[in-house]
């Protein structure tokens, strides 16, 4: 039971040529976009995040709560 290295060449580059074909500019540019957004609304919620966890460990310690 052998495989046919030829095959199995012709098999990956037809996924190369399907892959490289589908992606234009306008997938790269929403994917970067994509990406982007991810990273400043994870950034937004760190940040908010540590705020909550400040301003409830303040009250905690100080018996007041500020905001």
């Amino acid at each position: 039971m052998g495989y046919a290295f030829a095959d199995v060449l012709a098999g990956i580059q037809q996924v190369i040529t399907d892959a490289t074909t589908a992606m234009t500019i306008a997938n790269i540019a929403a994917i970067i976009g994509l990406v982007i957004g991810a990273i400043v609304g994870l950034f937004l919620f760190w940040w908010g995040a540590r705020w909550v966890v400040k301003r409830i460990s303040g009250a905690f310690t100080s018996g007041k709560l500020r905001l």
